[in-house]
């Protein structure tokens, strides 16, 4: 399947699915993306943005569409699932919600559809999402599709359903943990005399930039160690943090985060 020759529809334009929109509207032409939600608002806006189309309805949506991206809350999942049941037959679909689990998408849709479960983050908003994907009934062309749509939010990994639980843990709810140590890096350089916007920018910048660093393939441990030289204020520091328990507290949390989503998933 040719991204460029695909028509995209995506149902739900809040925030994520407003993010999506305009992300895909950088790689294809905009008219290929169809919008639904059911605030009127939210279509005149996005379209008024970035020029998509907009359907007047989820039949109609899916009748033109080649994939449907599913970007509503988890509880009307079913409910629109229902809609697309009825109305068309053979499409790709890609939920976004969270917790709803490939067999429960299964359920709702029938055996017609091929079905990716995608799990994006909150930095998709701003180009800079990690979005994992899962699937047991899409082919290779299908996952290729769903790997550019979302390739223009950021990074996208392909993962075993079965690992979704730790996906969410670590990068779902992982921007929270990184907004917590930013704003305690602010709050600790307002304390020694920044004003706020120069700390929030000192901390925020700081973390960008050494995330960047990882990801050009360097291991985190080598890289503090580059930073903490012999007898320096990185290693005194890093011994505080350590000595208070920094990364069993960062690893507690993950797995506190990893057991409730096991749970609300029904595990």
């Amino acid at each position: 399947m040719n991204i460029q020759k695909t028509t995209i529809g995506i149902i739900g334009l809040g925030n994520m699915g407003a993010a999506i929109g305009t992300g895909l509207s950088r790689i294809i032409d905009p008219k290929n993306i169809i919008g639904y939600d059911v605030s009127s608002q939210a279509m005149t806006s996005l379209a008024s943005t970035i020029s998509i189309s907009t359907a007047s309805s989820i039949q109609e949506l899916s009748h033109k569409s080649d994939v449907i991206i599913i970007a509503v809350k988890p509880a009307i999942v079913a409910s629109v699932a229902s809609e697309l049941k009825s109305t068309t037959k053979n499409k790709l679909i890609i939920s976004i919600a969270a917790g709803i689990t490939l067999q429960k998408l299964s359920e709702w849709l029938g055996d017609s559809f091929r079905i990716i479960r995608c799990m994006p983050n909150m930095p998709a908003l701003v180009g800079e999402g990690m979005t994992v994907l899962s699937t047991t009934s899409a082919d290779n062309d299908d996952i290729e599709i769903a790997q550019q749509i979302f390739g223009a939010l950021g990074k996208v990994m392909v993962v075993s359903e079965q690992l979704m639980d730790a996906v969410t843990a670590v990068s779902g709810s992982g921007p929270a943990y990184a907004f917590t140590l930013i704003q305690a890096m602010a709050d600790a350089g307002v304390k020694s005399g920044l004003a706020r916007d120069s700390a929030v920018t000192l901390a925020a910048q700081t973390v960008l930039g050494s995330a960047k660093m990882v990801l050009q393939g360097q291991e985190p441990i080598v890289l503090r160690g580059k930073v903490a030289s012999p007898a320096g204020t990185t290693i005194d520091a890093i011994h505080v943090l350590e000595k208070h328990g920094f990364s069993g507290i960062i690893m507690d949390a993950i797995e506190a985060a990893f057991l409730k989503s096991r749970t609300l998933g029904g595990k």
